[in-house]
């Protein structure tokens, strides 16, 4: 009986179990294809046209207007409406989807020019980036050849420091591409499952492949905005926020597949999609607010070029899009969005530049649209459309005396295994070898200002011969981040907070028992480099270091200028001091500015300094150090025997007088005590990238530990000049 029939089937003989009804049939070859399409096969000039007028806003944004355009939203919106026309084709017409052999020409076709331009730019930052840059660089190179830079980039977006240690990198526009190739290997996947269900258990295509997608875009746009909201930096660069902008481009796809919008529609369609993408970048602020529910704008945008595909009209936007220059463009934009990122960037490198001005811009636009076209004609296409398989041709080149075939597939794999050999191997090489040099560098830097050292004595050096003395200064490289100090243990026990939300960002140095003296040092990362000169304080007198920090966060900071996280950490800081009461608290009183000799004080430090002070807490107030518009740390290395050009006068970095100094005198007698190392940083009236041959700073306005360790005699004697006891008020 079929499976529709009416007829009523007669009762089960009694006694007897009811027969077990029958599994749903699988879909058989003539059950194919299983919907009508409307949107044709071929090429569509005008998408091509879109995919080249993205990138040419990504171009022109990034080097002439330093901004972000959303073009790479586009970029990726437009390969994931691509990949899914195909993916839906083949279900709907019952053929295989022969996943492995579709991976394998996608990357058999991006990795030999992506590979081209890593190495090539690789070399480059050798010769470009200071040697401090190195090791981050082959992190970058290594991470973007194996498609996990998005990742590298968002967990150095949330590491305070990383943002402060380095410009930025040739490779960081890896990030958009290794998230690109991560979607074609997860894509592919997705629609396996819907194949599986529409031919095992007869599903409907299109509710089952919008049931699978929309899943995907609802619950990722609403991660994204989430995560967006709370931590935007890490949210840029997460695959998981991403995937929503993938999942339109596929639901799109499937409307073209059953929909067309009426002629006179699609040509308004097509230039409002078009306006929205020119506009995006001018008046979003992408780089700060993206992937959010903003980042819909371009994709959207997007979306109503490609709807509004071949209008037949004169005014459709498709005739622009058709042009021969866009489609030219489009041939090389791939190509063109791999080159023009290094390109700027080591050229703005070179020359000592944030920004380039319009002839440069255009010469950098020009140059890599030339090497572009160069990769592809050179490396793409005669890679792509070679004749000859790649094992037996390897196999000659290396005149082996056998020389054999393999299948297909084999011989895609073994293409791409030597790509990932020739280039990975060096790369992951040298990354170990940079490592170990580094770990070297940072502890021979360590060993030589433990001790008065005649040939690297730092700050020792101020007033004296060696105080100008340059001569292979330290530290000499390796990872910037290993110049910030720390302590080495965490809050737990007797010296864990009564909030316990304090605790990750709390740490400690136990030099005495539990009761010994307790120094608290608070505050941002200017604050975090006092530890090195409070750390040999701290081990000779045998007290105690605890350490509250909150990257770029000052304290105190009143509530009107902080961020929701600093000011929270504020109040919950100035109650967990005021519990604890340690015999002494820590903070930076002044904030410096780069672009001027303005130093600032916070409205609210009066008032912490009384409520500390009345409380018996000792408050020592640092004057914070120069901060510089250049990372004067990678000047310093590029600039050789004679760093002189690197130095700027302390009139242009300090105020004439220190702001913070009223407040302190205040309360001295309570307590406070002001700490001010304006001569320390800048003796003589120059601030110097290297004191002592010891380079004072590791970027552009952040103490290197090193230099800071050779303070500890003079922070120490000042502290107690100003009536400072370790012990506390009390001597104990």
């Amino acid at each position: 009986m079929s499976e529709t029939s009416g007829t009523s089937q007669a009762p089960a003989p009694q006694g007897t179990r009811p027969s077990t009804p029958r599994s749903i049939r699988p879909r058989e070859a003539g059950d194919y294809p299983l919907e009508e399409f409307i949107e044709s096969r071929g090429f569509r000039p005008e998408i091509q046209g879109l995919r080249a007028f993205a990138v040419l806003l990504v171009v022109l944004y990034h080097v002439w207007f330093g901004r972000v355009s959303g073009g790479v939203d586009v970029f990726l919106f437009i390969s994931a409406f691509l990949l899914s026309l195909s993916f839906m084709r083949k279900i709907n017409e019952g053929k295989p989807l022969k996943l492995f052999n579709y991976w394998l020409h996608v990357f058999q076709r991006l990795l030999p020019v992506a590979t081209v331009v890593i190495a090539s730019t690789t070399i480059a930052s050798f010769f470009v980036l200071a040697p401090s840059r190195w090791s981050q660089m082959m992190q970058d190179a290594t991470s973007s050849l194996f498609y996990y830079q998005n990742w590298n980039l968002a967990f150095s977006s949330v590491d305070y420091y990383a943002q402060n240690a380095a410009a930025k990198s040739p490779f960081q526009h890896f990030w958009s591409l290794s998230i690109q190739g991560q979607i074609f290997i997860i894509w592919p996947l997705l629609f396996a499952a819907v194949a599986y269900f529409v031919h095992r258990y007869r599903g409907n295509l299109f509710t089952t492949a919008v049931f699978v997608f929309n899943t995907v875009f609802v619950a990722s746009l609403t991660f994204s905005i989430v995560e967006t909201n709370s931590n935007q930096g890490f949210a840029y660069f997460d695959t998981r926020t991403r995937l929503w902008e993938f999942a339109i481009g596929t639901l799109l796809a499937m409307l073209t597949l059953k929909w067309k919008a009426p002629e006179r529609a699609r040509v308004v369609m097509g230039w409002i999609g078009i306006v929205g993408l020119v506009t995006c970048g001018a008046i979003l602020p992408v780089e700060r607010a993206f992937p959010g529910y903003l980042a819909l704008w371009p994709v959207f945008s997007g979306a109503l070029v490609i709807m509004a595909g071949s209008t037949n009209s004169r005014w459709g936007v498709d005739r622009l899009l058709s042009s021969a220059p866009l489609q030219s463009l489009g041939n090389i934009s791939y190509a063109l969005y791999l080159v023009h990122w290094p390109i700027l960037i080591l050229y703005s490198t070179a020359v000592g530049t944030s920004r380039v001005n319009f002839i440069e811009g255009a010469v950098i636009i020009l140059v890599s649209i030339g090497l572009a076209w160069l990769l592809i004609r050179y490396v793409e296409k005669p890679l792509r459309y070679r004749k000859d398989p790649f094992v037996p041709w390897l196999m000659m080149k290396m005149r082996f005396k056998t020389v054999f075939s393999v299948k297909t597939w084999a011989d895609q794999v073994a293409f791409l295994l030597a790509i990932f050999l020739v280039a990975g191997g060096p790369l992951l090489i040298a990354q170990a070898w940079l490592t170990s040099q580094n770990t070297e560098s940072t502890r021979n830097a360590e060993l030589q200002v433990q001790t008065v050292n005649d040939n690297y004595p730092g700050a020792r050096a101020i007033g004296g011969a060696q105080q100008g003395l340059i001569d292979n200064p330290i530290p000499t490289g390796g990872d910037v981040k290993a110049q910030y100090e720390s302590l080495s243990d965490t809050c737990t026990g007797a010296f864990a907070p009564s909030d316990a939300a304090l605790a990750s960002y709390c740490s400690l140095q136990k030099s005495g028992s539990d009761d010994a003296p307790l120094t608290m040092v608070v505050g941002n990362s200017h604050a975090e480099q006092a530890l090195s000169a409070f750390k040999p304080i701290a081990e000779q007198t045998k007290t105690n270091l605890q350490a509250y920090l909150l990257g770029g966060c000052q304290y105190p900071t009143s509530a009107v200028t902080a961020t929701h996280e600093c000011s929270e950490f504020n109040s919950k800081l100035t109650e967990e001091i005021l519990k604890r009461k340690p015999q002494t608290v820590v903070l930076v009183a002044t904030a410096a500015q780069a672009r001027s000799n303005e130093e600032k004080i916070d409205p609210a430090l009066d008032e912490t300094v009384r409520r500390l002070t009345e409380a018996g807490i000792q408050v020592i107030g640092l004057r914070d150090n120069p901060r510089f518009e250049f990372n004067i740390y990678e000047c310093g290395q590029k600039a050789g025997s004679d760093k002189s050009s690197c130095a700027r006068p302390a009139s242009e970095k300090y105020a004439a007088e220190n702001p913070a100094k009223e407040v302190f005198d205040k309360y001295r007698n309570q307590g406070a005590v002001m700490v001010d190392l304006k001569d320390v940083y800048c003796p003589d009236g120059t601030c110097s990238s290297v004191i002592g041959n010891i380079y004072v700073y590791l970027d552009d306005n952040h103490v290197s530990k090193t230099y800071g360790r050779t303070m500890a005699q003079t922070v120490f004697q000042r502290a107690a000049e100003g009536g400072w006891l370790v012990g506390g008020r009390v001597n104990l």
